[in-house]
């Protein structure tokens, strides 16, 4: 298979592809979950999973997308800050790495995805509380107002938890950046 790690005719190589392909697909099936396409797990798995960086000729080989499928995946993953490209002595073909640090990936889509929607959610949640305001009290007003503030306060501390963990403040995840780096 082009690109490939290990020398052509390694009896391991089989065996690699396989294991690769099934983390992989892990992977992405867990991207899906968090609704991101499949293809950006599948893509940053091969290339983590890579010692060498990787063209996109490489990436489409091993993971059996189509090239245009590659091409918008690994812009996507460019824009997240997940994927880099990567320069290979005697080729001019671009080649792309993964971003390691997955504390880091972690983090930034928490900054730069949960907090939009979390904040968007409590903007929208104060933009109906600003409506109930200006209705006289009743008791279904009362009722309305009353379990609004309890989801407004529910959202303004999970975005206060989110906000710490994308932060690296309460919640450090340094145990877990050792754990992660101790694996690899």
């Amino acid at each position: 298979m082009p690109g490939t790690d290990l020398p052509s005719g390694d009896p391991e190589q089989p065996t690699i592809e396989q294991a690769t392909l099934l983390v992989a697909d892990t992977i992405g099936e867990i991207m899906g979950f968090w609704n991101f396409k499949p293809s950006m797990g599948r893509v940053w798995t091969v290339l983590y999973l890579s010692t060498e960086p990787l063209s996109a000729d490489d990436i489409g080989a091993r993971t059996e997308l189509s090239a245009g499928s590659v091409s918008m995946t690994l812009q996507e993953l460019l824009q997240w800050g997940v994927v880099k490209k990567a320069w290979r002595r005697g080729s001019r073909r671009r080649h792309y790495e993964a971003e390691t640090d997955l504390v880091a990936m972690i983090t930034r889509v928490f900054r730069e995805r949960e907090l939009r929607m979390i904040d968007d959610a409590v903007s929208r949640m104060e933009e109906a509380a600003a409506l109930l305001a200006g209705l006289p009290r009743s008791e279904r007003v009362d009722f309305l107002r009353t379990r609004l503030r309890t989801l407004l306060r529910m959202a303004r501390t999970g975005r206060a938890i989110v906000d710490r963990f994308a932060g690296g403040g309460l919640l450090d995840l340094r145990s877990l950046r050792g754990a992660l780096q101790g694996a690899g």
